[in-house]
């Protein structure tokens, strides 16, 4: 490289970028760590994901999680059948039709997704307390804006 040429940024940009996920999520399983008094499950994001679907949309069937969550039927009896190992959910079948499966969280499964969702609530809050509400905008104004154009070439290719 010359004199007259600037450094390449891009790398300590991409290290940069790096650095901050690696840190957010070291600081989140430490929040886990701390807040979970419940046994250590078998949890990843997709299992969490089908846990607050059904939190939000209590009594859910299979098929409604599955398509919600863009997964196939096997990934999702794969994942509510080790969430009802783990006593987080039930399958209540119809008296009508016993085809139908409705999925619901045990009273186990609520306490673990409001307890995830505040630990998710102060990762937020601890992450973003250094910066002024006018930073907060600009910062979560870039990441749409980001995320947009990512999404944007996703559906081109």
């Amino acid at each position: 490289m010359s004199a007259n040429q600037p450094p390449d940024t891009s790398a300590h940009e991409f290290d940069s970028m790096n650095r901050l996920a690696e840190t957010f999520l070291k600081y989140k399983m430490k929040l886990i760590e701390q807040k979970h008094k419940e046994p250590h499950w078998r949890m990843n994001n997709t299992k969490y994901y089908i846990l607050k679907t059904i939190y939000h949309n209590q009594n859910c069937m299979v098929a409604d999680i599955a398509k919600r969550l863009q997964l196939s039927s096997g990934a999702t009896t794969i994942a509510l059948n080790q969430l009802e190992e783990d006593g987080l959910i039930v399958r209540l079948r119809s008296d009508s039709d016993r085809r139908t499966v409705r999925i619901a969280l045990t009273e186990q499964g609520a306490a673990f997704v409001k307890n995830a969702m505040e630990i998710r609530r102060q990762l937020l809050t601890d992450m973003l307390e250094p910066l002024s509400d006018e930073e907060k905008t600009l910062f979560f104004a870039m990441i749409d804006k980001i995320t947009e154009q990512l999404a944007s070439k996703l559906e081109r290719q």
